[in-house]
């Protein structure tokens, strides 16, 4: 019989929580939509680990216009290999842009 290991203590299933700010997710939205550029109708795009009934933390999210956010919604892998996007990259990008933003700030 085999036997189950944990690969660390604790609850294998912990629910993580979500990070969630509103002055975040408004700043993102500011930018043009990172696949076809357009400033119309842009919204922040959550792009990160979903549950059902929950989205990603706010931090996850990159600037996408509706149409773009229906078809990343859609097919997120498909839609970012054939825009060419780097998500990862672009959260990384938008995060710094924040924190830079936040230190001038204080």
């Amino acid at each position: 019989m085999q036997h189950a290991y944990q690969l660390a203590p604790g609850t294998i299933y912990q629910r993580e929580t979500p990070i969630r700010n509103a002055l975040y997710l408004r700043f993102v939205k500011r930018f043009p939509c990172v696949a076809c550029e357009s400033t119309r109708l842009v919204d922040p795009a959550h792009t990160g680990p979903h549950a059902l009934g929950q989205k990603s933390s706010d931090l996850n999210a990159i600037p996408l216009c509706r149409k773009c956010h229906d078809a990343f919604d859609a097919d997120p892998r498909d839609f970012a290999s054939r825009c060419g996007l780097n998500v990862a990259g672009l959260i990384r990008k938008f995060n710094r842009l924040w924190e830079s933003k936040q230190r001038r700030t204080v």
